[in-house]
Protein backbone atom coordinates (compact mmCIF):
# COMPACT_ATOMS: atom_id res chain seq x y z
CA UNK A 1 0.00 0.00 0.00
CA UNK A 2 2.88 2.36 0.83
CA UNK A 3 4.47 1.58 -2.54
CA UNK A 4 1.25 2.43 -4.36
CA UNK A 5 0.93 5.73 -2.45
CA UNK A 6 4.56 6.74 -3.22
CA UNK A 7 4.14 5.83 -6.88
CA UNK A 8 0.98 7.88 -7.36
CA UNK A 9 2.37 10.79 -5.35
CA UNK A 10 5.58 10.57 -7.34
CA UNK A 11 3.64 10.84 -10.60
CA UNK A 12 1.77 13.80 -9.21
CA UNK A 13 4.95 15.55 -8.17
CA UNK A 14 6.53 14.88 -11.54
CA UNK A 15 3.45 16.31 -13.25
CA UNK A 16 3.62 19.34 -10.99
CA UNK A 17 7.34 19.74 -11.62
CA UNK A 18 6.62 19.71 -15.34
CA UNK A 19 4.10 22.51 -14.92
CA UNK A 20 6.52 24.56 -12.85
CA UNK A 21 9.30 23.93 -15.38
CA UNK A 22 6.95 25.07 -18.16
CA UNK A 23 6.24 28.23 -16.20
CA UNK A 24 9.96 28.92 -15.82
CA UNK A 25 10.59 28.34 -19.52
CA UNK A 26 7.69 30.62 -20.46
CA UNK A 27 9.19 33.40 -18.38
CA UNK A 28 12.61 32.78 -19.94
CA UNK A 29 11.12 32.86 -23.46
CA UNK A 30 9.30 36.08 -22.62
CA UNK A 31 12.53 37.69 -21.39
CA UNK A 32 14.36 36.63 -24.56
CA UNK A 33 11.57 38.03 -26.74
CA UNK A 34 11.66 41.26 -24.74
CA UNK A 35 15.44 41.49 -25.27
CA UNK A 36 15.03 40.91 -29.01
CA UNK A 37 12.41 43.65 -29.24
CA UNK A 38 14.67 45.95 -27.21
CA UNK A 39 17.46 45.33 -29.73
CA UNK A 40 15.04 46.17 -32.57
CA UNK A 41 14.05 49.36 -30.75
CA UNK A 42 17.70 50.35 -30.27
CA UNK A 43 18.42 49.76 -33.97
CA UNK A 44 15.42 51.87 -34.96
CA UNK A 45 16.52 54.69 -32.63
CA UNK A 46 19.98 54.62 -34.20
CA UNK A 47 18.42 54.73 -37.67
CA UNK A 48 16.33 57.73 -36.58
CA UNK A 49 19.45 59.58 -35.47
CA UNK A 50 21.22 58.63 -38.69
CA UNK A 51 18.28 59.94 -40.76
CA UNK A 52 18.50 63.27 -38.97
CA UNK A 53 22.25 63.55 -39.54
CA UNK A 54 21.87 62.55 -43.18
CA UNK A 55 19.18 65.19 -43.78
CA UNK A 56 21.37 67.87 -42.18
CA UNK A 57 24.30 66.81 -44.35
CA UNK A 58 22.18 66.92 -47.51
CA UNK A 59 21.03 70.44 -46.59
CA UNK A 60 24.68 71.49 -46.10
CA UNK A 61 25.57 69.96 -49.47
CA UNK A 62 22.72 71.86 -51.13
CA UNK A 63 23.96 75.12 -49.61
CA UNK A 64 27.45 74.41 -50.93
CA UNK A 65 25.98 73.64 -54.34
CA UNK A 66 24.12 76.96 -54.28
CA UNK A 67 27.28 78.86 -53.38
CA UNK A 68 29.11 77.17 -56.27
CA UNK A 69 26.28 78.02 -58.67
CA UNK A 70 26.21 81.66 -57.57
CA UNK A 71 29.99 81.93 -57.95
CA UNK A 72 29.80 80.34 -61.41
CA UNK A 73 27.01 82.73 -62.44
CA UNK A 74 29.01 85.72 -61.23
CA UNK A 75 32.16 84.52 -62.99
CA UNK A 76 30.45 83.78 -66.28
CA UNK A 77 28.59 87.08 -66.16
CA UNK A 78 31.74 89.03 -65.45
CA UNK A 79 33.53 87.14 -68.23
CA UNK A 80 30.70 87.97 -70.61
CA UNK A 81 30.85 91.66 -69.83
CA UNK A 82 27.66 91.76 -67.75
CA UNK A 83 27.81 94.04 -64.74
CA UNK A 84 27.74 92.09 -61.46
CA UNK A 85 25.25 94.65 -60.08
CA UNK A 86 22.79 94.26 -62.99
CA UNK A 87 19.16 93.50 -62.21
CA UNK A 88 19.00 90.42 -64.45
CA UNK A 89 21.98 88.89 -62.67
CA UNK A 90 20.39 89.72 -59.30
CA UNK A 91 17.15 88.04 -60.42
CA UNK A 92 19.02 84.89 -61.49
CA UNK A 93 20.81 84.75 -58.13
CA UNK A 94 17.58 85.39 -56.23
CA UNK A 95 15.82 82.60 -58.15
CA UNK A 96 18.67 80.16 -57.48
CA UNK A 97 18.57 81.06 -53.80
CA UNK A 98 14.80 80.48 -53.66
CA UNK A 99 15.15 77.08 -55.34
CA UNK A 100 17.93 76.09 -52.95
CA UNK A 101 15.85 77.22 -49.97
CA UNK A 102 12.91 75.11 -51.15
CA UNK A 103 15.20 72.14 -51.71
CA UNK A 104 16.66 72.45 -48.19
CA UNK A 105 13.17 72.66 -46.70
CA UNK A 106 12.12 69.53 -48.57
CA UNK A 107 15.30 67.71 -47.52
CA UNK A 108 14.77 68.60 -43.86
CA UNK A 109 11.09 67.65 -44.00
CA UNK A 110 11.85 64.25 -45.56
CA UNK A 111 14.60 63.69 -42.98
CA UNK A 112 12.22 64.55 -40.15
CA UNK A 113 9.58 62.22 -41.59
CA UNK A 114 12.06 59.37 -41.88
CA UNK A 115 13.29 60.03 -38.36
CA UNK A 116 9.72 59.98 -37.03
CA UNK A 117 9.02 56.67 -38.77
CA UNK A 118 12.05 55.10 -37.11
CA UNK A 119 11.04 56.55 -33.74
CA UNK A 120 7.57 55.03 -34.12
CA UNK A 121 9.15 51.71 -35.04
CA UNK A 122 11.26 51.88 -31.88
CA UNK A 123 8.18 52.57 -29.75
CA UNK A 124 6.33 49.68 -31.39
CA UNK A 125 9.23 47.33 -30.65
CA UNK A 126 9.28 48.39 -27.01
CA UNK A 127 5.52 47.78 -26.77
CA UNK A 128 5.92 44.35 -28.36
CA UNK A 129 8.57 43.55 -25.76
CA UNK A 130 6.18 44.48 -22.95
CA UNK A 131 3.41 42.44 -24.57
CA UNK A 132 5.74 39.44 -24.83
CA UNK A 133 6.44 39.66 -21.11
CA UNK A 134 2.75 40.02 -20.22
CA UNK A 135 2.01 36.97 -22.34
CA UNK A 136 4.82 35.07 -20.62
CA UNK A 137 3.50 36.06 -17.19
CA UNK A 138 0.01 34.86 -18.15
CA UNK A 139 1.31 31.55 -19.49
CA UNK A 140 3.58 31.02 -16.49
CA UNK A 141 0.74 31.78 -14.09
CA UNK A 142 -1.48 29.25 -15.83
CA UNK A 143 1.24 26.60 -15.77
CA UNK A 144 1.98 27.25 -12.10
CA UNK A 145 -1.73 27.10 -11.26
CA UNK A 146 -2.02 23.81 -13.15
CA UNK A 147 0.99 22.54 -11.18
CA UNK A 148 -0.56 23.47 -7.85
CA UNK A 149 -3.85 21.89 -8.88
CA UNK A 150 -2.00 18.77 -9.96
CA UNK A 151 -0.38 18.46 -6.55
CA UNK A 152 -3.70 18.68 -4.82
CA UNK A 153 -5.44 16.08 -7.02
CA UNK A 154 -3.04 13.26 -6.15
CA UNK A 155 -2.41 12.28 -9.76
CA UNK A 156 -1.09 13.54 -13.05
CA UNK A 157 -3.41 15.93 -14.85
Amino acid sequence: NDVKWCFTRGRSLMGSAGHFAAAAFQLKAGKEAQRAYANDAQAAEEQAELASIQADQEAINRTAQLNNQLAAISASSAGGGISIGSSSLANIKRRESQLASQDKSAIKFMGATTRRNYQLSAKASKSKGKAAMYSAYAGATKSATDGVNSMGSGGSP
